[in-house]
């Protein structure tokens, strides 16, 4: 059972992003797009780890383990978001997968309400004319809100709309049921990068500008958040027209 008061937060913040609760959320892009002060930095962490945040008065600073798969990322991305918008007892915070502490429950909960509501679920099942999950239903629900298998397996349990056996059945043969629905496999596996978005990159080049800094330090800057092709100028400017 889900709190209603994360089941509001979820739904006001997605409204808020002016993103409907039957709609799939491009977490990183509304997160980027409308959370002030924002870095997300990914790299590989040890596997207990899904990822940390830090908030400051002027920054909000989001860890990911980029070990983990791309839908699982997507899951954290939205577990920390949840510390950083709704948390005031600590400012920064280290998930562990397999936590049971209560602050990571609530996360974890939040998380599976923004990117996959119940009535975004509802929807998908009356479009697709699911009476019975199969793998092959699953993985299109899963990819259609781009989360983890695990993520959508927990989801169905949790609305009682799959077995505890079913559970177990339906944890195996998914890269290749996915392949064979035409899927590419990006969703189920590791992206291993270290790599940076967000406000860490337009404020040390302001920095720059108004000669805050040195061209050193900001190099040095942009080597230490993995943005060394920003450093190096690897941008073919001919993939300036899309």
């Amino acid at each position: 059972m889900i709190n209603p008061d994360i089941i509001f937060k979820a739904e006001i913040l997605r409204k808020s992003w002016d993103i409907d609760n039957t709609s799939p959320l491009n977490i990183l892009q509304s997160a980027l797009g409308n959370i002030n002060n924002l870095t997300i930095l990914w790299f590989p962490m040890i596997d207990e780890l899904s990822g940390c945040c830090s908030k400051t008065e002027d920054d909000n600073i989001i860890c990911i383990n980029s070990k983990h798969s791309k839908g699982r990322q997507n899951f954290t991305l939205a577990h920390e978001l949840y510390h950083l918008l709704y948390e005031d007892e600590k400012d920064s915070f280290v998930c562990n997968v397999n936590s049971s502490d209560e602050s990571e429950k609530n996360a974890n909960k939040f998380a599976e309400c923004l990117l996959i509501p119940n009535i975004g679920l509802y929807e998908f099942i009356k479009r697709n004319n699911i009476d019975d999950w199969s793998l092959n239903d699953i993985i299109k629900c899963e990819q259609y809100f781009q989360i983890s298998h695990a993520a959508m397996l927990c989801k169905l349990r949790r609305e009682n709309m799959i077995s505890y056996d079913d559970y177990l059945i339906f944890k195996s043969g998914v890269k290749s049921a996915a392949w064979n629905l035409g899927y590419d496999l990006s969703l189920y596996e590791p992206t291993n990068e270290h790599y940076t978005l967000g406000k860490i990159i337009p404020l040390s080049g302001m920095a720059y500008d108004n000669n805050m800094i040195t061209g050193g330090k900001y190099d040095e800057i942009l080597l230490n958040i993995f943005r060394g092709d920003m450093v190096y100028n690897t941008l073919n400017e001919d993939d300036d027209i899309v």
